[in-house]
């Protein structure tokens, strides 16, 4: 059975969760694990308030509840999703038609938007092209050796890629016929909350809020993601915790700041 978008949701959810109880249980000593989704443990709940997913503490069988939020800028979120679906689609059809293992680094500006919106069959191309570069280029590297595909790109495409924009191709070991994607965007840094964006996560946070108030249970976790590469731990959510109504967090215990799989705990403001 194929596997449906909500399916690889709730995975990529997962996976987030559990590094999260991974880094509380290392650090407080605990034995937090995850039980599942909440309505699956609580179908009762389905199409009502409640929260993403019951936890427990395997020794004395307490429940935790958790909530993840992504706190990504939509625009970006949607840009990188458009970028990565393209990417993936690229490096599964090379799949069996390389010899051995190889790491495609991609990295885009947050500024720079391919013209696939306006020109839909340039989608197809670039996906063509880069498909044909890398089984091409691949041929002629050695081990531990990388190509800028750029150059050999730009030439048949119809449209002009930027100096910006980083396309290379290494070549890792001579073992199976796999493309490894390594995805980033230049120019986007730390977090910053102007008013607007200020409002907005206080709603998402008094929103969880809500969600985890509904569990009844004394631990509750709060898990933001954020999917850019940024510097870690940025001050600035720290700061907008102290800059929102401590109602909007009465019900969270934990807060947990994710990205790239790296944890850092938000000490909420002491009221």
């Amino acid at each position: 059975m194929a596997r449906t978008t909500q399916d690889r949701k709730d995975e990529w959810e997962r996976e987030h969760v559990q590094r999260v109880l991974d880094y509380h249980n290392e650090k407080y000593g605990t034995h937090i694990a995850i039980k599942d989704k909440t309505t699956e443990v609580y179908p009762h709940l389905e199409g009502q308030l409640n929260w993403d997913w019951v936890c427990y503490d395997t020794e004395t069988g307490d429940e935790i509840a958790v909530e993840v939020k992504r706190i990504t800028k939509q625009i970006l979120e949607k840009k990188r999703k458009e970028i990565c679906n393209l990417l993936d689609e690229v490096t599964s059809s090379l799949s069996n038609k390389l010899t051995g293992t190889f790491s495609l680094f991609v990295d885009t500006y947050k500024e720079y938007n391919f013209p696939f919106k306006k020109q839909p069959e340039s989608r197809q191309t670039f996906k063509d092209i880069l498909s044909e570069t890398i089984i091409e280029v691949a041929q002629r590297l050695n081990v531990g050796e990388t190509e800028d595909l750029k150059p050999e790109i730009s030439e048949r495409l119809l449209f002009m890629l930027p100096d910006i924009i980083l396309l290379e191709l290494k070549k890792l070991n001579n073992q199976g016929s796999v493309v490894k994607l390594h995805h980033g965007t230049t120019g986007c840094y730390s977090i910053s909350f102007d008013e607007l964006e200020l409002e907005k996560f206080e709603q998402l946070v008094s929103h969880a809020n809500e969600q985890l108030k509904q569990s009844n249970t004394k631990e509750t976790f709060l898990v933001l993601i954020e999917e850019r590469e940024r510097p870690i731990d940025p001050p600035e959510i720290m700061q907008a915790f102290t800059n929102i109504n401590a109602e909007s967090y009465s019900e969270m215990r934990h807060v947990y700041f994710m990205r790239g799989g790296e944890v850092t705990e938000i000490p909420l403001p002491i009221t």
